[in-house]
């Protein structure tokens, strides 16, 4: 029996550093608002992120919730973990209301392992990031507009970074 409990502490410490060692993608182009997605008040911006569902349990596998994520300041300062669950039956990613400015999210991506994106929140605006290929159609052939992971994947529309450093 003793052997037994071993061996699943073995596999599970292989399965922790197997999953820590994994450095995540960072992304330089920063994701901006498209469009005419708004969000009250007008003094904030949105931030929608569609990032990679899972599955508690089978009972819940109709309905995969968007796995959490968590947003930095440009000096590398957590601003807010962000549970990003919404919806009836908690399915939809989670609106978040930011100050106007220049932040980093790091999330986990559809293809696993996680990823840096740089955003832009303008006031009155919605920015979208999609990292589980549901939000924005994947067939798109614009180039330069687009912000992508190393594997082609839209994540979203690009942002101008006007007169701030988006770094």
């Amino acid at each position: 029996m003793r052997r037994v409990i071993a061996c699943f502490y073995v596999l599970g410490l292989a399965a922790v550093v197997g999953c820590a060692a994994r450095k995540p993608i960072i992304l330089r182009d920063p994701v901006g608002p498209q469009g005419n997605h708004l969000s009250p008040p007008a003094t904030d911006g949105g931030l929608l992120v569609y990032s990679a569902p899972r599955v508690g349990t089978y009972a819940q596998s109709e309905y995969p919730v968007h796995t959490d994520y968590t947003i930095y300041s440009r000096d590398d300062k957590v601003v807010r973990r962000v549970d990003n669950r919404a919806g009836s039956f908690y399915q939809d990613p989670a609106t978040v209301s930011l100050r106007p400015g220049v932040y980093r999210l790091k999330a986990l991506t559809e293809r696993g392992g996680f990823v840096v994106v740089p955003v832009i929140i303008e006031a009155g605006k919605t920015t979208v990031v999609d990292l589980d290929g549901t939000a924005i159609p994947q067939h798109s052939q614009a180039e330069g507009q687009w912000v992508r992971l190393p594997d082609g994947h839209i994540v979203g529309w690009q942002g101008d970074c006007g007169t701030r450093s988006c770094r």
